[in-house]
């Protein structure tokens, strides 16, 4: 081979390598790329919800006409209470995380029928309400940090002479269709013997009680005794019986959004941690509310301040 060619296939073998280092680092750079991906779609995870209320400028939140303190219709009509109080602050955590100026607030009237399917079926983007936190209602929605703890008892006339279970024996028993309570009533009908109705929500539920067609309402404690205490005569009523459960109380949402889900979680356990809760405790159970000054006169329990001190959407059934 001539000096020349020995020159020239140098040439190209120098060609050639300089190709392969070129493609070996547009290879490793694309790969680069592609492994900066994930990580940047992790960085902002995606949410249904805040989509949601970022392309129409509104969130809808639900709550009940008539479970105070935690969610009823004031005066006006306008939803007010300890949970709906809870449900503004994350409103305000979507808006300012979404960098909205103005968030439209559209309130819906739930039943504890209707909660569950308003919530799956996205009619409203947050159940502002004492919901019950359930294994068997974790299958359809997921729910918040606790906020609030109660208890399942009844509620009957001072002078009915029930004080227990077995005082219920052929007697009528009201609770709300949907409610936790429900679910006591109807594993219990067989063995004390009692006949059970339905109301389609807790107002309707005192009614009944009220006007003598059901002698006992079970229900949360805390409920029952604002509904007492919204009562013509408070004084006619006392809540009785044993604990039939201890109730988790919490806020509902969508099981498919677990974003919306840690912002939630993350604005109620940031009010938790401050003084602002012993504020809203303060306004909603220990000083008058509503048109007529109801007072509930109820400080929080042992149970609520650890569910203050420890947020956990954990189940105690």
């Amino acid at each position: 081979m001539s000096p020349s060619d020995l020159s020239s296939l140098l040439t190209r073998l120098f060609r050639v390598r300089r190709a392969l280092v070129a493609l070996a680092f547009t290879t490793a750079a694309a790969t680069a790329v592609v492994a900066l991906v994930p990580a940047a779609v992790q960085a902002q995870p995606q949410s249904p919800v805040l989509d949601k209320i970022r392309d129409s400028g509104t969130i809808v939140l639900g709550y009940r006409e008539s479970a105070l303190p935690f969610s009823f219709a004031d005066a006006k009509g306008q939803p007010a209470g300890y949970a709906v109080d809870l449900c503004l602050r994350a409103a305000e955590a979507a808006r300012q995380k979404l960098g909205l100026k103005d968030l439209k607030v559209r309130w819906m009237p739930l039943t504890p029928q209707n909660r569950i399917p308003a919530v799956v079926n996205g009619l409203v983007d947050l159940d502002c309400a004492p919901n019950t936190n359930t294994l068997e209602r974790q299958k359809q929605v997921a729910f918040s940090v606790s906020h609030y703890v109660s208890t399942v008892r009844m509620l009957v006339r001072a002078d009915s002479g029930i004080r227990s279970l077995a005082d219920l024996r052929g007697k009528t028993v009201v609770t709300s269709a949907g409610s936790t309570g429900d679910r006591h009533v109807r594993r219990l009908k067989g063995q004390y013997g009692y006949h059970d109705v339905y109301a389609k929500d807790h107002g309707e539920s005192f009614l009944l009680l009220e006007a003598g067609r059901a002698q006992a309402f079970v229900m949360d404690d805390v409920l029952l005794a604002g509904l007492r205490a919204r009562a013509k005569d408070p004084a006619q009523f006392v809540i009785v019986g044993p604990v039939l459960s201890v109730e988790q109380n919490a806020l509902t949402l969508s099981r498919a959004d677990p974003e919306w889900k840690r912002l939630v979680d993350h604005t109620l356990t940031t009010t938790f941690a401050g003084a602002e809760v012993t504020a809203l405790q303060k306004r909603w159970f220990q000083e008058p509310v509503g048109s007529r000054g109801i007072n509930l006169a109820l400080a929080p329990s042992g149970e609520v301040r650890a569910a203050w001190k420890h947020p956990s959407d954990a189940v105690t059934e």
